[in-house]
C-alpha cells in the first residue's frame, strides 16, 4: 500500500527558502564564529549589529537580504543617508559585504549603484573627521596639578603621565601590564605596547617614559602594592582592584580632571580618551620633531592620520 505525501507536505518549503533556497543562510550570525581570535570583539559585535540592521530592513519591505541584490543595497544606503553619517554608512556596507564573504556570496557592495549611492551621501554630509582636543604639554600639566594624593590621584596621575609620553590609544593604555614596564639605566623607562589597533597580530612596539613619567607610575604601583598583571586599575576606597580598567573610565577621568584644572566647557566636551595621544603628537611637532619619528612614536600606519592631528598646530615656519 503506497503512502502518499499530503499536498500542503510536498510542497513546503525549506527553512530559509527566502534567503535563497539555502537552509543554512538563515542563521548567519554563526558564520561570525569563524572569525573569532581573528578580529576583535568589538569589530565583530560592528557586523552582527550592522548586518542586523540591514536584516530588518530588508524584512520590513520583503526584501531578500542574503543574497542581497546590489540594487537592494544601494537603495538602502540611499534609505539611511538623511539619518546616518557617511563613515557609518561605509561601516554598514563592510558588514554586509564580510557576511556575504564569509557565506561565500557574491559581494552586493562592489556595484556602481553602491558606489554612488555613497557618494551622493558624502556630498549630501560633508564631514571632516571629528578630533579630539589636544592635551598638549601646558595642559597635560593643568591636568596634573589637578590630580590629589590619594590613591585614585596617584593612578590619575600616572595614567595622565604614561599616556602623554607613550602617546599610546585609549584601549592600549589600560591593556598595559606590570611585566611591560622596563626601567633602565638612566633613570627612565621603556613600556612595550602588547596590542594595538592596526597590530591585530600583537607584534607591539616600544614606547618611552620619561623620568617624570615614570617617577609618578612608581608612586602608582608601590602605593597600589602592584607586582603583576594589571598597570591601571580601578580604585575603590583605598584599595585598588585587581583587574583592567574599563577604557571609557580614562576619558571620565581627563573630563573630571579638566573640570577641576578650570578648563573651558567647551574644552571639557572636546577631551576624549584620545586626547593625550592628539596632544602629545602636536607637541612633538611644536618641539620640531619630524613626521616620521612621530608616527613610529605612536605606532601610526598612516601619514594622513598624523597630519590631521598635527594640522592645527600654530607654527610659524619662519621664526627665530
Amino acid at each position: 500500500m503506497k503512502h502518499h505525501t499530503p499536498m500542503a507536505h510536498r510542497h513546503q518549503r525549506p527553512a530559509g527558502f527566502l534567503l535563497g533556497g539555502r537552509p543554512d543562510l538563515a542563521d548567519w550570525r554563526k558564520c561570525l564564529d569563524r572569525l573569532d581570535g581573528s578580529y576583535s570583539p568589538h569589530t565583530l559585535l560592528s557586523y552582527r549589529s550592522d548586518f542586523g540592521s540591514f536584516e530588518t530592513w530588508c524584512k520590513d519591505r520583503g526584501l531578500k537580504y542574503l543574497p542581497a541584490a546590489s540594487s537592494t543595497v544601494a537603495a538602502y544606503i540611499t534609505a539611511e543617508t538623511e539619518r546616518l553619517k557617511p563613515s557609518t554608512l561605509k561601516r554598514k556596507l563592510a558588514g554586509i559585504r564580510k557576511i556575504h564573504y564569509l557565506l561565500r556570496l557574491r559581494d552586493p557592495t562592489y556595484d556602481v549603484d553602491v558606489d554612488l549611492a555613497i557618494r551622493r551621501a558624502r556630498r549630501l554630509k560633508p564631514q571632516r573627521p571629528s578630533q579630539a582636543l589636544g592635551v598638549t604639554a601646558a595642559l597635560r600639566d593643568r591636568l596634573l596639578a589637578a590630580t590629589t594624593d590619594d590613591l585614585s590621584g596617584l593612578r590619575d596621575r600616572a595614567l595622565v603621565s604614561v599616556g602623554f609620553d607613550t602617546l599610546c590609544r585609549r584601549g592600549e593604555l589600560v591593556a598595559l601590564h606590570f611585566e611591560d614596564i622596563e626601567p633602565n639605566h638612566f633613570g627612565t623607562a621603556s613600556l612595550l605596547i602588547r596590542r594595538a589597533k592596526n597590530d591585530p597580530e600583537g607584534a607591539g612596539r616600544i614606547a618611552h617614559l620619561t623620568a617624570g613619567a615614570l617617577e609618578s607610575l612608581t608612586d602608582w604601583v608601590e602605593a597600589a602594592q602592584i607586582e603583576g598583571g594589571p598597570l591601571f586599575r580601578p580604585v575603590y576606597g583605598k584599595f585598588a582592584i585587581d583587574r583592567f580598567m574599563n577604557p571609557i573610565a580614562l576619558t571620565r577621568i581627563l573630563k573630571k580632571l579638566a573640570v577641576r584644572a578650570g578648563f573651558t566647557a567647551e574644552e571639557v566636551f572636546g577631551i576624549s580618551g584620545h586626547s593625550l595621544r592628539v596632544g602629545a603628537a602636536q607637541q612633538l611637532t611644536l618641539n620640531g620633531v619630524q613626521l616620521l619619528p612621530i608616527m613610529r612614536a605612536g605606532g601610526w600606519r598612516s601619514m594622513n592620520v598624523v597630519a590631521r592631528y598635527v594640522e592645527n598646530v600654530d607654527i610659524n615656519v619662519w621664526g627665530s
